[in-house]
């Protein structure tokens, strides 16, 4: 999530340079830009492990241009220049509002036996996602759509070691199969790769109550927007197995939040029915729609997605687009 968060904030108008700067100067921020990270959370004080399949720089193309031609290793390969994204959730929506929702859950959870086990050797974390951003065979893929599936192993000790696979192209008809075929059918072989991170601090446990909960998710910031809780969740059921209680905790913080609707029940890409809760807004610099999937019996985290609503900037969709999604698969501790 952090890595389109980057891409869209350099993409938003309000960053663009002056009238007085010279190209060179724009070109030199937007270089900067692109090359600084930003500060990684420090809820759990880990190295954060970059994808094998690194975001691409974000092309500026004009939204008229019929192919952005790429290279690869193997070649010129003609891509589509508007991208081919992944079909929206289907979600059947309701007025009741979302704090009310979150609410019953939280009470259905909250009191449920922790069958997490007292003593553990590792963490395993199992999901699919997919973004715009993502490279395959050192090319940013816009005529299909490729997910990576990725298993990663952490240790008390904070060390970790992971795997990542391509997932098969997805296609919405056989226009797009064709058009995937024809710019070189990239991603057909599945890629793998595997790598590790050696120990950092031990990660605290985090909270189980409201107050204790949105301290340690705004943990490195002064506060927590809701903006930033739709970032920031995501990324810890990415590296922490909750508690019930914790992830009532979790469910009670964003009810208090501002701007969050309840999408209503819906099915997400692994066939699992959740409560689906979205964020409008411009957090990340273009207008988007952020969406969190919980399972409504266990609080667990189901699912993340995030659309471009209007405006793209220079991304090369048609919005509105999902541009980005995580499937949450598998979160335990094993002894």
């Amino acid at each position: 999530m952090r890595d389109i968060d980057e891409a869209l904030r350099a993409l938003d108008p309000a960053r663009l340079a002056g009238e007085d700067e010279a190209p060179s100067q724009t070109q030199a921020q937007l270089e900067a830009i692109v090359r600084t990270s930003r500060p990684a959370l420090v809820a759990r004080p880990r190295v954060r492990r970059s994808r094998r399949w690194v975001p691409a720089g974000v092309s500026v193309v004009a939204s008229t241009a019929i192919v952005l031609v790429v290279a690869n290793p193997f070649g010129t390969t003609a891509q589509p220049a508007y991208a081919v994204t992944p079909r929206p959730l289907a979600y059947q929506a309701t007025d009741r509002p979302a704090d009310q929702v979150l609410e019953e859950m939280a009470l259905r959870i909250a009191d449920l036996p922790d069958d997490r086990p007292t003593t553990w050797s590792v963490e395993h974390f199992v999901r699919d996602s997919w973004s715009l951003f993502t490279r395959i065979d050192g090319l940013q893929v816009t005529s299909a759509v490729i997910p990576e599936h990725r298993e990663t192993w952490e240790k008390p000790d904070g060390s970790s070691r992971w795997t990542v696979k391509t997932l098969p192209p997805q296609f919405q008809n056989t226009e797009q199969r064709k058009t995937w075929e024809d710019a070189g059918a990239v991603g057909q072989t599945s890629e793998e790769s595997s790598d590790a991170a050696p120990a950092t601090a031990q990660a605290s446990e985090p909270p189980s109550t409201p107050e204790g909960m949105e301290k340690w998710l705004a943990s490195g910031h002064s506060s927590l927007t809701s903006g930033l809780a739709f970032e920031v969740v995501p990324e810890r059921f990415m590296d922490h197995v909750f508690s019930p209680a914790q992830r009532a905790a979790v469910l009670r913080v964003l009810k208090d939040m501002d701007g969050i609707v309840y999408a209503g029940v819906v099915r997400d890409r692994a066939g699992r029915e959740g409560q689906a809760f979205s964020l409008t807004s411009g957090f990340g610099g273009l207008p988007n729609k952020r969406t969190l999937v919980f399972d409504p019996s266990t609080g667990s985290l189901l699912a993340y997605e995030e659309e471009l609503t209007s405006d793209p900037g220079a991304l090369n969709v048609k919005t509105p687009a999902v541009i980005d999604y995580s499937t949450f698969l598998t979160a335990e501790r094993v002894p």
